[in-house]
């Protein structure tokens, strides 16, 4: 049998390999998306195949000894902080405790899933793309292979590395396949992620600096390291290595920095430039996974690693949560720019992942680790949407949109679905993950008589159906306006995208226990003793 031990090395190296393919192969369009849709497909199959040993253990039985676990010497061993299935560990610069470490688990298993799911489709969405269509379609695939990196990172350098890479492509892929605002949006992106990187960079060096006795807990070696997995296993075994009033500050700096990322208020307002501006294949891939860097880091780092910060600053994720669903909410009633809407929408969405991670609940924190999933599906297809009416009526502006109902009965149909989706709607995914967010709001001991405020945060859904629904009526009904023309309803690739999104969306708004287990795996075997119930 073939080795693929390697699998999570391969996830990070197939798409930085295609971009050069690309890059050199790549010299007329059709060549580029040919070879980055190929690279892309390589890259879903392999994950793929990874997230089906979490659901189906016939498969793990199967691809236990092509897919690992690949552990050479090292810690995490037996008997230390194991809940990784897959890790890979090698030397890289023993002298300056840096080692080339990645693993995966519940939590990042569906995120590095979701992310060449997003690429290709994005790849497929925007198959005509002719305007530098090699640089375009490379630096797509350049994104891939960084995000893939970040969400599979174990040590704080590697995570670093990839962490910066993703600002490369997308700011390239805003600022020059961007809108008319292009620059000013793709600079203030760049100015307003990498400042909280530089925060986020002092924390990970007070972590270094302070690294020596958990570092000799788990390997006997009282040296400083920025292996995460030790600082992993000494959060499980005694609540972390520093003392709460250490933990405090760096909780609160690594908090900044994924606030930024998320992003949540008063950090966001870099978002709707950019989503406003970037082409359609960059709105996808910014909201659908890029955003989710922040919620990671703080389920990762924050949680797993400073968790009796987490446990006494809890409400300081509560109120940014809350301010953000509801800000976001009365916002978007305000928005005439169909995208712009979607956008401040995210901005609102991310509130519900920091209010589950505020519950301290086992329900709440799942809730909020499974709304990151849904909504890189749902926000995926509201941006294709903004595009698919630009591209066929020349405007996103939704007062002069009328009447698509009749004249784009496909787009309408995905709309309705897609917006149904993003509010909550029975049957359809979201509703699992902001349900489970209410319901471990409510039950947390932690919140005791503040646990009627939930009714300020349920305000945001009241808020989001209404305009979601008043936007479904202006855009779908009436009259065609005769300076539309003519618009034609989906073409075939577009149609391909939306297929696979709409029937993922429903397929786990029916069935969520597959999922719900693979996050609640996470949960229980990560971070233990820091929920107080649910």
């Amino acid at each position: 049998m073939a080795d693929l031990s390697y699998v999570l090395s391969a996830l990070i190296a197939v798409p930085f390999l295609g971009f050069l393919a690309v890059m050199a192969l790549g010299r007329t369009p059709r060549a580029a998306r040919w070879i980055a849709l190929g690279v892309s497909l390589v890259e879903t199959a392999l994950a793929s195949l990874l997230l089906l040993t979490y659901f189906v253990p016939a498969v793990q039985l199967a691809f236990g000894t092509l897919l690992g676990p690949h552990v050479p010497e090292g810690p995490p061993t037996a008997g230390a902080y194991v809940p990784f299935l897959y890790v890979e560990r090698y030397t890289w610069v023993p002298q300056l405790g840096m080692e080339y470490v990645v693993g995966v688990d519940g939590l990042s298993v569906p995120l590095l899933w979701l992310t060449p799911l997003l690429t290709t489709l994005s790849i497929v969405f925007q198959w005509d793309e002719t305007h530098r269509s090699k640089q375009f379609f490379a630096l797509l695939l350049f994104l891939e292979g960084s995000l893939s990196g970040v969400f599979v990172a174990l040590d704080f350098v590697v995570f670093v590395v990839f962490w910066e890479l993703v600002l490369i492509p997308m700011f390239f892929l805003i600022g020059i396949w961007g809108g008319p605002n292009r620059r000013y949006a793709s600079l203030k992106f760049i100015v307003y992620t990498h400042v909280g990187a530089v925060i986020m960079f002092l924390s990970i060096f007070a972590l270094f600096w302070n690294s020596e006795s958990a570092n000799a807990a788990v390997t006997g070696e009282a040296a400083r390291t920025f292996d995460m997995t030790v600082f992993l296993h000494s959060a499980i075994r005694d609540g972390g290595f520093l003392p709460l009033v250490l933990q405090v500050p760096i909780f609160l700096a690594f908090l900044f920095a994924f606030l930024v990322k998320l992003p949540s208020v008063p950090f966001h307002t870099w978002l709707p430039d950019a989503h406003v501006e970037a082409p359609t294949a960059g709105s996808v891939l910014l909201a659908g996974v890029l955003l989710k860097m922040g919620g990671y880091g703080i389920f990762r780092i924050n949680f797993g690693i400073l968790p009796l910060a987490a446990r006494d600053l809890w409400w300081v994720l509560a109120i940014f949560g809350v301010v953000s669903m509801v800000y976001a909410a009365f916002v978007c009633l305000a928005q005439t720019d169909l995208k712009r809407l979607i956008a401040y929408s995210s901005v609102g969405h991310m509130g519900f992942v920091l209010l589950g991670a505020a519950t301290l609940t086992t329900v709440g924190v799942v809730g909020g680790i499974f709304q990151l999933f849904n909504h890189g599906l749902i926000t995926a297809v509201l941006f294709m949407l903004a595009g698919s009416v630009k591209h066929s009526t020349g405007t996103r502006d939704i007062p002069a949109l009328r009447g698509l109902g009749r004249a784009m009965p496909q787009f309408s149909t995905v709309l309705i679905i897609g917006f149904f989706a993003s509010l909550g709607l029975p049957g359809l995914n979201s509703f699992w993950s902001e349900f489970m967010v209410f319901l471990g709001a409510y039950t947390a001991p932690n919140a005791g008589d503040l646990r009627r405020l939930v009714f300020i945060p349920l305000l945001s859904i009241v808020v989001t159906a209404a305009y979601y629904v008043y936007t479904m009526q202006r855009i779908l009904f009436g009259e065609l306006p005769p300076e539309l023309g003519k618009p034609h309803d989906l073409p075939r690739n577009e149609g391909a995208s939306y297929a696979v999104l709409v029937g993922l969306i429903i397929l786990v708004g029916l069935f969520p226990i597959p999922f719900l287990q693979l996050m609640d795996g996470y949960v229980r075997t990560a971070l233990p003793g820091l929920f107080g119930g649910g």
